[in-house]
């Protein structure tokens, strides 16, 4: 598909860029109203948002039903209660394909339940809703592995309380999984495992488990890594492949796929590569070329997102001999690029290892959008205790505490206990190896962040090309 840079996340997924000046407790960062994108309807105007970001927006759906939240925030106190109400809206969606040049359909009306019929009540001295819950069942004819659209829109039913036209709208993209199953472990956590494809072989990851509830350790593999290089024949920054990264793809029915169907997501990690080139200096028009390269990496060999990781580019190098499509570096033209991937694939995983530029923070909005509602997921350094510094991020896309598997006995039950007792969603490990090496580590990540134990097949992947 060919997506345009216009607005999404207002119109699209279930997020808005309008946030109250008193926000949801998950809210780790929120940002103000922008009266310049108002339009005026009344003294007190209403705005949707995703209290989970963008992590919220995309349902994975199984063979039992799935639901979201949504809320809506207010500009101020309304000083009277206000009467909203959501309604199923199919011209929503098709005013979002027709501005991005998409073809997304929608789930089927009869396969969507709003809570209360879509009402909500704020009331008189608070400026946002409860969370209205928004349930999708399987079934009505939804393709496994395809992506459909729940498309809503807000109204009010009070009089001098008005909705944004550009900010009463969202859509929950929701990915049919069908048969596969779930690697929800029920604590509202996940664990992403890197694996250095240089080295070790992915599969390694569908060989541990958790022992009680039989489900997979790890949510989410990243593939370590494709790179972001300058092409001199081409004259422009792209993706560069090395030989073993490009075995796994090539490959994906051996490497790939068993770890989708046991319910694994498998991201691509973009990493510097020694040259000007970085994810952290891009204009915005390359930006958006390399976000369109990605998306069709991520298409040709089904994947379900990419991840970013600011490291080994050589930005100091080149800031008086910047190539084509290269600007001066800083966390701005990163947002920039996190951003137009996101715009690029609504429905597939934009992560971010807290490295480099992004560890000033993504303090501003990108056209409007706020980082945490086109970031789905963020985790720091190894062993590394910090507070979310992106704007909109919520704790359910944040992870502290990071685990570096590369010496195999390391762990830090103290790290992990205070990731989740902060409320954050994200454990993080890295360099994952074949065999039971690991068990230590690995067996306190299920003990502290699933109450489980670690289990091993006992089978020992290696690299095999």
């Amino acid at each position: 598909m060919n997506y345009t840079r216009n607005m999404l996340w207002s119109l699209a997924a279930g997020v808005s860029v309008l946030v109250a000046t008193s926000c949801t407790e998950d809210d780790i960062r929120p940002g103000g109203i922008d009266e310049g994108r108002i339009e005026t309807v009344g003294s007190c105007f209403c705005s949707v948002y995703n209290p989970q970001g963008a992590a919220g927006a995309t349902l994975r759906l199984y063979d039992e039903p799935v639901s979201g939240e949504v809320r809506v925030a207010l500009s101020a106190e309304a000083g009277k209660a206000v009467d909203l109400r959501f309604a199923y809206d199919e011209s929503v969606l098709e005013a979002y394909n027709e501005t991005h040049a998409a073809s997304f359909e929608a789930v089927p009306k009869s396969s969507v339940e709003l809570e209360a019929d879509g009402a909500l009540l704020v009331g008189p001295r608070s400026v946002q809703s409860d969370p209205l819950r928004v349930g999708v069942k399987p079934g009505g004819g939804l393709a496994e592995g395809e992506t459909y659209a729940v498309p809503l829109r807000l109204t009010s039913e009070t009089e001098g309380v008005g909705v944004s036209a550009s900010e009463g709208t969202c859509i929950f993209w929701v990915q049919v999984q069908g048969a596969r199953p779930s690697t929800d472990k029920g604590t509202g956590m996940i664990t992403v495992c890197y694996v250095e494809v240089n080295d070790n072989n992915p599969l390694n990851a569908l060989e541990w488990s958790c022992k009680r509830s039989g489900k997979p350790l790890f949510d989410v593999v990243n593939i370590f890594a494709a790179n972001i290089n300058w092409l001199e024949q081409e004259r422009r920054v792209g993706v560069t492949l090395n030989p073993n990264v490009r075995h796994i793809l090539d490959n994906r029915d051996i490497y790939i796929r068993p770890l989708q169907e046991a319910g694994i997501r498998v991201s691509l990690t973009i990493l510097g590569n020694g040259d000007g080139s970085g994810v952290a200096n891009l204009s915005d028009e390359a930006a958006r070329a390399f976000a369109q390269d990605l998306r069709s990496i991520v298409d040709t060999y089904g994947l379900d997102g990419v991840d970013f990781d600011d490291e080994y580019s050589k930005y100091e190098e080149h800031l008086g001999n910047l190539w084509p499509g290269c600007v001066q570096y800083g966390p701005g033209p990163y947002a920039r690029l996190l951003y137009e991937v996101k715009m690029a694939m609504p429905d597939k995983l934009v992560m971010l290892y807290q490295i480099g530029q992004a560890n000033f923070g993504f303090k501003e909005a990108v056209d409007g959008v706020r980082p945490g509602d086109f970031i789905d997921y963020a985790y720091c350094d190894y062993g590394a205790l910090m507070n979310p510094i992106h704007l909109g991020l919520s704790r359910r896309q944040w992870g502290e505490g990071s685990l570096d598997m590369t010496y195999g006995q390391e762990s830090s039950p103290e790290n992990l206990q205070y990731n989740r007792r902060m409320g954050n969603g994200v454990q993080m490990v890295y360099n994952l190896k074949p065999g039971d090496g690991q068990f230590t580590p690995l067996n306190d990540v299920a003990k502290y962040i699933y109450d489980d134990e670690a289990s091993w097949s006992g089978v020992r992947h290696e690299k095999d090309w």
